[in-house]
């Protein structure tokens, strides 16, 4: 058990929540929200809540993630990714409490041919990208000199059931038919929210501040995970490569999204390969 602290955390039925949640509550007093308790674009609920809890922290994880739907709907993708971070972040403000931000991979144009870290300017090519990236400048605006994490994470998997995500989809399809197609020309960087749980924990102790960039080690690409899934789990299905227009969607996907945590590697904290992150989570679903 770490120091006492009260923490919220928004958005916390989704996948991400669905392990941190537990991992935080082993190390601190955690109170749930989600979007029936606390709508995170309306300033009075959010006022309510905290002065109700009086958290230390606040971990913002609540967002609109789909990208299609936040393309054709870019009021409601701004009002919730944007407009709720800077509202959560005023209420931090007000009142001296620590906030987290979640943000995302996809803020990056994906031109670059390697990797990006923290000191690569943001240039999204969607509109999820960019309501995340403006919610990104309303905490580092409205916090400046206080208490406050960025955490710019991509590729998740985790949660169980509640893995609606690639890796999710691709350990259900693969016990069930016996060719799958996987796009071979996007790259990321694989991330367990088991993992981003653990990584929250040791930031609260260790009291930082700032952009961490955040990924399991390694890069890949859908094909990589899709092939390493059947492998792990002993699947008896045969993986196709395929170019990205195949799939083609409304939101326009960065080919490059793979980050290096250049930050935490400077702070010596590694985050351990995405294969044995994916090897563990595949285990823990039989």
């Amino acid at each position: 058990m770490y120091q006492e602290k009260k923490i919220i955390i928004t958005g916390a039925k989704g996948m991400m929540g669905s392990d941190v949640v537990p991992i935080l509550s082993e190390n601190y007093s955690v109170v749930p929200t989600d979007k029936e308790e606390l709508d995170i674009t309306d300033a009075g609920q959010i006022e309510d809540w905290f002065d109700r809890v009086r958290p230390d922290w606040v971990v913002h994880m609540a967002a609109l993630t789909d990208l299609d739907f936040c393309e054709e709907n870019p009021d409601i993708a701004h009002e919730v990714n944007n407009a709720g971070t800077e509202k959560i972040a005023a209420a931090c403000k007000k009142r001296g409490i620590g906030m987290i931000y979640i943000s995302t991979s996809g803020i990056f144009s994906g031109k670059k041919d390697k990797p990006y870290t923290e000191d690569d300017i943001p240039k999204p090519v969607n509109v999820y990208g960019q309501s995340k990236y403006h919610g990104e400048l309303a905490v580092q605006k409205i916090l400046e000199g206080e208490k406050w994490m960025i955490l710019r994470a991509g590729w998740l998997f985790g949660g169980g059931e509640n893995d609606i995500k690639f890796v999710g989809k691709m350990i259900k399809l693969a016990r069930t038919i016996s060719e799958i197609s996987a796009v071979d020309n996007i790259f990321g960087s694989p991330n367990y929210t088991v993992d981003i749980g653990r990584l929250i924990c040791y930031l609260i102790e260790e009291e930082m501040r700032g952009v961490f960039h955040v990924g399991n080690e390694g890069l890949a690409t859908r094909l990589d995970l899709a092939e390493a899934i059947v492998e792990l789990s002993g699947a008896d299905c045969t993986i196709k490569p395929v170019h990205s227009s195949v799939f083609p969607t409304k939101a326009p996907r960065p080919p490059m999204e793979a980050i290096v945590n250049s930050r935490l590697l400077r702070i010596g904290y590694e985050m351990r390969p995405w294969r044995e992150a994916l090897k563990d989570y595949i285990e823990r679903l039989r």
